[in-house]
């Protein structure tokens, strides 16, 4: 089952993905998404625990991509990216759900310096309410693992472009094919219990140490934002990782 299943990254896993699974379960705000193979449209939204429980019923894996993608006022990030959350893992555990794959992000670490190498063990600094919703969303994944038997992986997106568009991605790209197959390890991993794994291609210039993540999925990336540098010359790196997110004034509008 996908959440967010029509949005920018959700239509490309999607199509990456086609045929490999059997009764695809999407929910989507509106209906006319253009189903592919095996896929099941149900329409509403993160706010109805009931209809995300029905959903839910007898799936083995979601796959949370829904909610806000970019900084906004707090309430808007209260309703969709922390109730919504709640309401999906809270619907996950009442179906029985074996695993949920959350889609977090980089900006849940935003605030650590660029030059200062990161891994999965270390405290978050978000640069956003986005990036609180996002440490929110991993902590309530080690609560419904540790109280209930869930298996969470936690998925701290970096930049997911078809190419690196600015010289802070030369760290943070996330390319198409990457991310597809990281979600594919993801689902098809065996016993993953909980895991923070960073989504980010095998970037020469990357800001965070994720060789415990991408060993217990089994994914190695295999695109490299290197490629890009040359298209960048000029450009001053961001002082910290989370880049624009950082700025006092920021209220949307970079993805």
């Amino acid at each position: 089952m996908y959440t967010g299943g029509a949005g920018r990254m959700g239509t490309v896993i999607r199509a990456g993905l086609e045929g490999n699974y059997s009764d695809v379960r999407l929910l989507v705000k509106s209906p006319g998404t253009g189903l592919l193979e095996g896929e099941t449209e149900f329409v509403g939204d993160l706010a109805d625990l009931d209809l995300l429980t029905k959903v839910c019923s007898d799936v083995d894996t979601v796959v949370h991509l829904g909610g806000i993608a970019d900084e906004r006022s707090f309430p808007e990030i209260l309703e969709n990216n922390i109730v919504g959350t709640y309401n999906l893992f809270e619907a996950a555990r009442r179906a029985k759900v074996r695993r949920v794959i959350f889609a977090s992000s980089n900006h849940a670490m935003g605030f650590y310096p660029s030059d200062t190498k990161i891994d999965n063990e270390v405290l978050p600094r978000p640069d956003s309410y986005y990036g609180v919703s996002k440490v929110f969303g991993e902590t309530l994944g080690r609560l419904y693992h540790d109280k209930w038997g869930l298996e969470v992986v936690s998925l701290r997106i970096g930049s997911f472009r078809e190419a690196p568009g600015e010289a802070r991605q030369l760290s943070t790209w996330l390319s198409h094919r990457d991310a597809i197959s990281l979600v594919q390890r993801a689902i098809d991993a065996p016993d993953l219990g909980y895991q923070i794994v960073y989504g980010v291609s095998a970037n020469t210039r990357g800001f965070w140490e994720n060789e415990d993540g991408m060993k217990a999925l089994d994914w190695r990336p295999l695109d490299n934002a290197e490629s890009w540098a040359d298209q960048f010359a000029g450009q001053t790196p961001p002082a910290y990782q989370g880049g624009g997110y950082v700025d006092p004034d920021y209220t949307g509008g970079l993805w």
